[in-house]
């Protein structure tokens, strides 16, 4: 017998990309919405765009998705400080204290927008890994 609840587990322990995806792209209206949030994550799932252990396989139609809007690709940018975005929000993958990495939505300002594990440590760790760029 399948066990689905360490199915999910898997999936959601994984979905910090899916979620600031979800987040920066979604319908502003409704970006605080946990539902909302997962409604967009776990359709993306359904579609086959993001993989079982959460990971974004296709974030180019998986941003389509969300928002309507086509994206040409995605650039990781390395990044050591908060200071080198450019203005606007941005999706920033943070290190892990436990080795890793995590996403969060942030800006030049070093607010924290956005982050699917509420403040995590990888955010109280500050440190940089990079940010993506999205190219339309």
């Amino acid at each position: 017998m399948e066990n689905i609840q360490n199915k999910m587990k898997e999936l959601f322990g994984g979905s910090c990309y899916g979620y600031c995806l979800a987040y920066l792209f979604g319908d502003v209206g409704s970006v605080s919405s946990i539902k909302y949030l997962t409604s967009c994550f776990l359709e993306g799932w359904r579609r086959g765009w993001v993989d079982d252990d959460g990971y974004v396989s296709s974030p180019l139609a998986y941003i389509q998705l969300i928002c309507g809007t086509k994206y040409m690709d995605i650039e990781k940018v390395t990044l050591k400080s908060f200071k080198e975005l450019p203005d606007g929000k941005w999706i920033v993958e943070m290190e892990c204290p436990s080795g890793g990495s995590h996403f969060v939505v942030t800006n030049n300002k070093g607010e924290l927008l956005f982050d699917p594990s509420g403040v995590s440590n990888s955010w109280k760790n500050g440190k940089f890994i990079s940010y993506r760029k999205f190219i339309q």
